[in-house]
């Protein structure tokens, strides 16, 4: 039986029922994770979920589509079939000025929504990649094309489990992963409101490859946890995760801003330091690199003459730096401290590099010279330079700033809720994904 988009559904995506209240975040998108925190209540459970494929920056003017067995092309708003594909046949779609037309095949150019759906409940291949459910594709009103994969919530977590988090790590592990991500896209109700689909396929939901990424192992984990979400006070509640925290998560306050009781700083001692991703980790950024950025965010402060962490957390993560320079001072503060310089974590110390000194005008004979060092711009005698014109002089080095700043820290990604690293070492010593997620989110229940 097909399966057509109905109107009521699309009335929910555009009317944004499952929205509520998000964690306003500043953060850099190619990042790892621009996410938001939301609760849903258990009885708006999805059994399918939207993924955006296409849309905003990636539209372009077509889309091929097929099916090993066979696919009908449906009008989407009433439900005709345009079109029967032959098992394997390539059907490639041109989009037009107001809807959709594929050459010696069908005509829907005053159609501005069909959908592409295999038949016999087989896999649909959407411009080259696999994908389970099937294709959702809209001239949408600015002229932009929207392609949604809508598919099976537990399709998708398994697809996801593949992406997130390696299939040969322990079940266990997996299984505590699938919760997360079932969590997450069930609360994730507002970031794509305007496009009318769930999540996207990129970090800045949660990765996820179609077919390609799921394997026998992410299935089991996804079986094994059929049906089990985590609650807090009764609602569903987003379960935030990332890769390695470095010896202790971080309360949500500290990055995002707002507090929620579930999402709690808790010593992490379970990651290897030895394999865990970035678990400790060493930077060099020059001053002119580090300005670059500073303007990119709109704070720029002329040549950059130092740096100062003003706060920090109990983990050691840096809540509040300023940067001073010649036009002035500005400040970053919670995330912005990590992304306005690129770095894997919020965990971090920075130091003028020692080595590194500013030289600025040649003196004559006799006066003293001035480095830069990791305390400050101090007098050092006896130093010679080589001048330019081949002589030989002493050098005078004001007090403008090292040329290079060391940054050193630990962890990699947000901080808040479950680390990867450390789910697997827990499960690695025996700890069962129940007992991996009570750890990580404070006073949670599964069932």
């Amino acid at each position: 039986m097909s399966k057509n988009i109905k109107e009521d559904k699309k009335n929910q995506y555009e009317k944004g029922e499952n929205m509520f209240k998000k964690i306003s975040l500043v953060t850099f998108i190619a990042s790892l994770f621009m996410l938001l925190s939301l609760s849903v209540s258990a009885s708006e459970y999805k059994n399918e979920v939207g993924v955006g494929l296409v849309y905003g920056k990636t539209s372009r003017d077509s889309l091929n589509v097929s099916a090993a067995s066979g696919l009908n092309i449906y009008n989407a708003k009433t439900g005709d079939v345009l079109y029967t594909s032959a098992p394997g046949e390539e059907v490639y779609i041109l989009m037009g000025s107001t809807g959709f037309a594929s050459i010696d095949k069908f005509d829907a150019s005053g159609i501005p929504e069909i959908s592409a759906q295999p038949l016999e409940g087989g896999i649909v291949k959407c411009d080259g990649k696999e994908y389970r459910g099937y294709i959702y594709a809209k001239r949408i009103s600015n002229g932009e094309l929207l392609i949604i994969n809508y598919v099976g919530t537990d399709d998708y977590v398994s697809s996801v489990l593949g992406r997130e988090m390696s299939y040969s790590w322990p079940n266990e592990a997996l299984k505590a992963q699938a919760v997360c991500a079932r969590n997450f896209v069930l609360c994730r109700g507002s970031a794509h409101k305007n496009y009318g689909f769930d999540v996207c396929a990129t970090t800045h939901c949660q990765v996820y490859g179609g077919v390609a990424s799921e394997h026998e192992n992410t299935r089991r984990a996804v079986e094994e946890t059929k049906g089990i979400l985590a609650t807090y006070n009764g609602q569903i509640v987003s379960l935030y995760f990332f890769a390695t925290s470095g010896g202790q998560t971080e309360d949500v306050e500290n990055v995002w801003g707002s507090p929620y009781p579930y999402l709690k700083s808790v010593e992490d001692p379970y990651e290897n330091p030895e394999k865990a991703s970035k678990y400790r980790w060493t930077v060099t950024m020059s001053r002119s690199d580090i300005e670059k950025r500073l303007k990119s965010y709109g704070m720029d402060v002329g040549t950059l003459q130092s740096i100062t962490v003003d706060s920090t957390t109990d983990s050691g993560r840096v809540t509040k730096m300023t940067f001073h320079g010649t036009s002035g001072s500005k400040s970053a503060k919670l995330e912005k401290c990590r992304t306005v310089l690129g770095l894997w974590s919020q965990k971090f110390t920075v130091s003028p590099d020692k080595t590194s000194v500013i030289v600025t005008t040649a003196g004559a004979a006799g006066e003293p010279l001035y480095a830069c060092t990791g305390d400050g711009i101090k007098a050092v005698a006896g130093y010679v330079t080589q001048g330019q014109d081949g002589g030989t002089g002493y050098v005078n080095i004001s007090a403008s700033g090292a040329e290079n700043y060391i940054i050193e820290g630990g962890g990699y990604g947000h901080g808040v809720g479950m680390s990867q690293w450390g789910a697997r070492g827990m499960a690695e010593n025996g700890f069962t994904y129940d007992q991996i997620l009570k750890h990580y989110f404070t006073d949670i229940e599964l069932g």
